[in-house]
């Protein structure tokens, strides 16, 4: 078996800051016992000194008396990063005393560099060849933590009313251990009653993002960092909170900095199944984020990890469970708008156990794996017995397909009115496959030979008679049952017929909506698919969403102007095909 080593995953690292020598402990503190106490509510500048403010208008006193520009009471949340950003932070961190308390500089995640290259096969990474900063060891970690006190007393504080505020204001945590820092707790207490139930699919009391992680991670410093960096961003997401932000990027930095060393110390096939978990979370992080470029790495580690490990059998089966359902979920979807970064090879493939109604993929895990399949029909372009074979292969199994084609187990607590919404949320991922199937060979069609024709000759075909000859047309279309525009206003009446409220099966919905709103040629789908991409990433926070709506009004402003173009008495261009897009963008979106 051949081991995988850190280099091998596509992470590196670079030295770490040293802590200055002199630099002395710092006691832990409370809220202040002298002066104004600080505040949100503070103007600019005391909140950037977190000195305490008398919120005199239109300027502060204190500011006055100090000769310091008041910079007035305006917002100081920080916009989140464009997508292709490497670090979810603030732009400018506010200057703050260097004392031991002060956290380690926050990492900046390396570029894309996919393990599959040919380029990361032969050679390997140098430790600074992508740059992270990260913590010196975990003992430092834990030094760190146990030191960091200066923001809890803010988190702890209330202001309103606190139903309205339970986003950004969570109550002082309890019932913790007392061997948690006050972030650890605060952000393990919004994972329990907010996060754990907005970032899946399924909700039951079996929900292993609170009944796995939370036992592993109350006994597993690195996974705690990796829940808890989740959490702060997914905290952040939903409610633009300042601190958050920050907090997020620095547990996601402290999280590799702990597989660096558990890498550097174990081998990968004895690789613990906490720092399995916690590469796991890390690729969540980065679809929660919006990322368009680093969840390939963790993505990419966690498939060579598990193969590592000799497949998920190794595991505790829980834990073996929920990584299967998370990458088998992340892996096709992946697949779909990814096909050249992500390789065809599923560690995955083995039977652990019986199967269990997955939090991930609920009904969908055949739909996905067609879809995976629908993704490589490229590759049998040059073959067009095989490939007519694949066709006909693909549309009798989306056919035939019903919820209940493999018996699962229901785990506790799920309700029939839930598993009735993720019956219908699978019916819309089939609608939506074979949307997809039909998209893939038009676009295979339109890159044929036959529309490399020269277009300058005087018997030229226009592209929409061109269209019309192609093999799409002529050939593949016929071997499918269902015409495209059938399964887009199957697809988009369902959505319309749900709510759309905050039951979590719905956030499954970003690939049939993104996929019917590449595809429609009505122009009243438009507003259907944003409204309700919009009311996803409202209700559930997850930061993908915004990037398939960018994708999306890139795309319909292409058409647009095409159309223009055409009315305008000009000649019709080459379809504009959402892929083309994503690779003028140089985006690696993904839709899970």
């Amino acid at each position: 078996m051949t081991l995988t080593t850190f280099h091998d995953t596509g992470w590196s690292i670079q030295s770490p800051p040293q802590v200055p020598a002199h630099a002395s402990p710092v006691q832990k503190k409370g809220r202040r016992q002298t002066g104004t106490p600080w505040t949100r509510s503070g103007c600019l500048t005391c909140k950037k000194r977190r000195k305490g403010c008398d919120k005199a208008k239109p300027n502060c006193n204190n500011c006055l008396k100090q000769g310091r520009k008041c910079e007035g009471y305006g917002d100081l949340w920080v916009a989140p990063l464009g997508p292709s950003a490497q670090v979810f932070m603030q732009a400018d961190a506010p200057k703050r005393r260097l004392t031991s308390s002060t956290p380690p500089h926050l990492p900046s995640p390396p570029p894309s560099v996919s393990p599959y290259s040919d380029a990361s096969q032969d050679a390997r990474l140098s430790p600074v060849s992508l740059g992270w900063s990260v913590p010196p060891s975990p003992q430092r970690i834990v030094e760190t933590e146990a030191e960091e006190t200066a923001q809890d007393q803010d988190v702890n504080g209330t202001t309103g009313s606190t139903s309205q505020n339970a986003l950004s204001v969570i109550l002082r945590p309890r019932g913790y251990p007392n061997h948690l820092s006050g972030h650890e707790s605060h952000y393990l207490q919004y994972h329990v009653e907010y996060g754990s139930k907005l970032l899946a699919n399924l909700e039951s009391d079996d929900n292993p993002l609170r009944s796995l992680l939370i036992p592993y991670a109350m006994s597993s410093p690195l996974l705690m960092k990796a829940v808890c960096a989740v959490s702060a961003l997914h905290l952040a997401n939903r409610s633009q909170e300042f601190s958050a932000q920050n907090a997020a990027a620095t547990f996601y930095g402290r999280t590799l900095s702990g597989l660096q060393t558990v890498l550097a110390k174990c081998p990968t096939n004895v690789l613990p199944d906490d720092a399995m978990l916690a590469v796991g979370l890390m690729c969540k992080y980065e679809i929660v984020r919006g990322s368009v470029k680093q969840w390939v790495v963790h993505l990419s580690a966690m498939q060579r990890l598990i193969a590592s490990r000799g497949g998920l059998g190794s595991m505790d089966p829980d834990a073996a469970q929920f990584l299967r359902g998370l990458f088998v979920y992340a892996y096709n979807m992946a697949r779909i708008s990814n096909r050249k970064r992500i390789t065809f090879s599923d560690p995955t493939d083995t039977d652990i156990s019986s199967p269990k109604l997955d939090i991930y993929i609920g009904y969908t895990e055949e739909i996905l794996k067609l879809c995976g399949r629908i993704a490589e029909l490229p590759s049998l372009q040059d073959d067009n017995i095989s490939l007519r074979l694949a066709i006909a292969s693909i549309n009798d199994s989306l056919l035939t397909w019903t919820p209940t084609s493999i018996r699962y187990i229901i785990p506790r607590g799920i309700t029939p009115a839930a598993l009735t919404r993720l019956q219908l949320v699978a019916e819309c991922f089939r609608d939506a496959a074979f949307v997809y199937l039909h998209s893939t060979l038009e676009r295979m069609s339109m890159n044929s030979d036959h529309f490399k024709a020269p277009t300058n000759h005087p018997d030229a075909l226009s592209p929409a008679c061109l269209f019309e000859n192609s093999p799409y047309i002529t050939e593949w279309a016929p071997l499918i049952s269902t015409p495209k525009s059938t399964a887009i206003y199957r697809c988009l009446a369902r959505v319309e017929s749900f709510p759309l409220d905050d039951h979590c099966e719905y956030s499954a919905l970003t690939f049939p909506l993104f996929i019917s709103g590449c595809e429609s040629d009505v122009f009243a789908h438009r507003d259907l698919i944003i409204r309700s991409l919009g009311k996803l990433q409202f209700n559930f926070g997850i930061g993908n969403v915004e990037r398939a709506k960018e994708v999306l009004r890139v795309l319909w402003a292409r058409q647009d102007a095409n159309a223009q173009d055409v009315a305008a008495g000009g000649s019709a261009s080459r379809k504009t095909h959402w892929v083309d897009i994503l690779e003028e963008l140089q985006w690696e979106l993904i839709l899970a």
